[in-house]
């Protein structure tokens, strides 16, 4: 690279002098605007003499050269840094929405009480990850990440979103949980594990796929979402049933319908979870489509 420096440096200076002025300028503009190109590397500060337009334009070039080579530095050396830290937060955020979930369940399955406020309160700690993710991944767009970190960085701020709204619903069955225990549990009492623990199954092998890069199990949990619906649709009838025929019960099913809708959710936010998995790792937007 130096010798073909050198050898264009040579050649111009073999371009014979003109006598005409206005020539002669346009030749000393030229030879610092090649002087500039070729050297930029080197120079530690713009050109000094900037009374001129010509100058004070060459100098403006310089500048956008060394805010180019600055920007394409902090790109190279602080991108996979921040892609790290975006990582560990996203990982964080699915470890505290899982454990949200978790807590819910249990606390309606047991009817404690100590589970369902922990679940309200860890909400909080979700909703501060998401505004984080959001914050650190807007920053890293700025710095135009390569193909796979832009649909890294994409796919993070979409499942921050999805991993909020599971926090939102856990705690919803928590506050639903909590007016339940003030009241004598229903007789005979509704399955709801079922559908609960089919929720928090697919919950925690979304975010397994996200961490492992399985795109074929992300593919499962979405056909399990059928099942999800089917079972909300069953508890619906049930508790619309046991509504009509005793009125004393109506709260309590109204809250079981509330808490079975709940759970219906948390299976799609899963299930997206699982298409933005395959989008990451093949590059496929496989949403909205009939997947068999």
């Amino acid at each position: 690279m130096k010798s073909r420096k050198l050898t264009i440096a040579t050649t111009f200076q073999k371009i014979p002098p003109s006598d005409d002025r206005i020539t002669g300028r346009r030749r000393r503009f030229f030879e610092k605007f090649v002087f500039l190109l070729l050297w930029r590397d080197q120079i530690a500060s713009p050109p000094s003499n900037t009374r001129g337009l010509r100058d004070r334009w060459l100098s403006l070039v310089y500048g956008a050269f060394s805010f180019v080579r600055k920007c394409n530095f902090r790109m190279n050396s602080t991108e996979p840094k921040h892609i790290d830290q975006l990582k560990k937060m996203l990982l964080r955020m699915a470890s505290n929405a899982e454990q949200c979930v978790q807590k819910a369940v249990h606390s309606l399955v047991n009817r404690d009480q100590a589970s369902a406020l922990s679940a309200k309160e860890q909400d909080s700690v979700i909703d501060q990850l998401e505004k984080d993710v959001d914050e650190l991944a807007m920053k890293l767009l700025a710095f135009g990440p390569a193909e796979d970190n832009l649909r890294f960085i994409s796919m993070a701020m979409k499942i921050s979103t999805e991993l909020e709204r599971v926090g939102d619903e856990a705690t919803t069955l928590s506050r639903r949980s909590l007016e339940l225990m003030k009241e004598e549990p229903l007789r005979p009492e509704v399955d709801i594990q079922h559908i609960a623990q089919m929720v928090v199954e697919m919950l925690k092998a979304a975010l397994d796929a996200f961490v492992y890069r399985r795109p074929d199990e992300a593919r499962q949990i979405i056909l399990k979402d059928k099942e999800v619906d089917r079972l909300n649709k069953s508890i619906y009838k049930a508790m619309t049933q046991r509504m009509i025929s005793d009125s004393g019960c109506v709260m309590r099913c109204l809250h079981y319908i509330t808490i079975s809708k709940s759970f219906e959710r948390i299976g799609d936010h899963a299930s997206n979870i699982a298409e933005e998995v395959v989008f990451l790792c093949e590059a496929r937007d496989i949403r909205h489509e009939h997947i068999t």
